[in-house]
């Protein structure tokens, strides 16, 4: 009997992980690299952008707004480039609960740009960043979630 209650709890967890998956900000929010491969010499300076598609009747708040979860760009804990700088949308004012906010709806772009490090030698290379975002509509938000976008570099 103890058995078939740990087993029927342990398929409830994964039942409830499962749905929550499908109510994330990742669903209804996606992001990808542009270009996805870049390419340089060590010292360049590499210029790339993040392109987010934020599904009808939801948006998500403007970076730097207070109160809310903004969209922040941010790199892996391993990142191989140097001086990341982020240029984010503007957006435009909206109304949420009451409150008048900076939002994003429908498809934008995150400008960037990094520098190859110095010492970096020839070859391929991946990096990663992460899209924080908090997604919602008129009447609910969607649990934060940090959204994963990849590049290929190759240094000459």
């Amino acid at each position: 009997m103890k058995r078939l209650t740990i087993m029927m709890v342990l398929v409830a967890i994964l039942a409830a992980g499962s749905a929550m998956a499908q109510y994330g900000t990742d669903a209804v929010v996606k992001v990808s690299p542009a270009p996805a491969a870049l390419e340089g010499a060590a010292g360049d300076t590499l210029s790339f952008d993040v392109n987010i598609d934020i599904s009808k009747k939801w948006h998500l708040y403007a970076h730097g707004v207070e109160d809310f979860i903004g969209v922040d760009l941010v790199p892996e804990e391993k990142f191989i480039l140097e001086g990341l700088k982020a240029e984010y949308p503007h957006g435009h004012e909206g109304v949420f609960f009451g409150e008048k906010v900076m939002m994003i709806e429908g498809k934008d772009t995150i400008k960037a740009t990094a520098v190859i490090p110095a010492g970096l030698k020839a070859g391929e290379y991946k990096f990663n960043l992460s899209v924080t975002a908090q997604a919602c509509d008129d009447k609910t938000c969607r649990p934060p979630a940090d959204l994963p976008v990849s590049f290929k570099l190759t240094v000459k």
